[in-house]
């Protein structure tokens, strides 16, 4: 018998024909407390199976790894777009587009497919074909820890942008970040927003819409 049914079971024990004793104040607690045990047994029917939400974060946190990996890709097309007076052109990022495309739901918002960010000072990297084994850039996007499960069978993912060099002496500064909410069910992402820190505006390539 689990937590809840001994509650319900104690509470029907004490107070089963003894409802006229019962003064009006503790009537009214009762009643509470079983208000709180029925709320407690409609969230606890409707979380998934503990296995199941483990299989969940992983693989939200599996995904949000790849898509951190497919965002840093953008940041070799930072001296293209730099050249180009900020714009990306679509048929370069074409290939990272399409690779970020499984991961987010129809409906998400279509800026998820962009680069959510890029650093200026990355447009000074020599240039090559495809992506260069050497470039060393400013920034990287990591995909953050998730330890919950929504009721609704969400996750909320997390990004962040952190600057590659920091000053000696100096903690790696946050420069972006971005945020979705993951299905479990559907296995992507959606309710995308990002943003930049003060320090990341100061520092950020911007990028214009072909």
């Amino acid at each position: 018998m689990g937590v809840t049914a001994l509650l319900c079971f104690g509470l029907a024990a004490g107070f089963q024909g003894n409802e006229a004793k019962v003064s009006e104040k503790a009537a009214q607690e009762v009643s509470s407390l079983r208000r709180q045990i029925k709320r407690t047994v409609v969230q606890t029917e409707t979380l998934p199976e503990l296995k199941d939400a483990n299989r969940g974060l992983v693989t939200a946190q599996s995904s949000a790894k790849e898509v951190a990996k497919l965002q840093n890709d953008y940041r070799y097309l930072s001296a293209h777009a730099a050249q180009a007076g900020g714009v990306v052109d679509d048929a370069v990022a074409l290939p990272i587009r399409r690779n970020l495309t499984p991961y987010f739901a129809p409906s998400a918002d279509q800026s998820a497919l962009t680069p959510w960010y890029l650093l200026a000072s990355d447009k000074d990297m020599p240039q090559a074909v495809g992506i260069p084994m050497g470039f060393d850039s400013g920034f990287e996007w990591s995909a953050q820890q998730p330890y919950e499960i929504n009721t609704d069978s969400t996750i909320q993912i997390t990004w962040l942008a952190v600057e590659t060099r920091p000053g000696k002496g100096q903690t790696p500064a946050v420069l972006a970040w971005a945020r979705a909410s993951y299905n479990v069910t559907r296995e992507t992402f959606d309710h995308f927003k990002t943003g930049t820190t003060a320090t990341g505006e100061s520092r950020r390539l911007q990028v214009k819409t072909p």
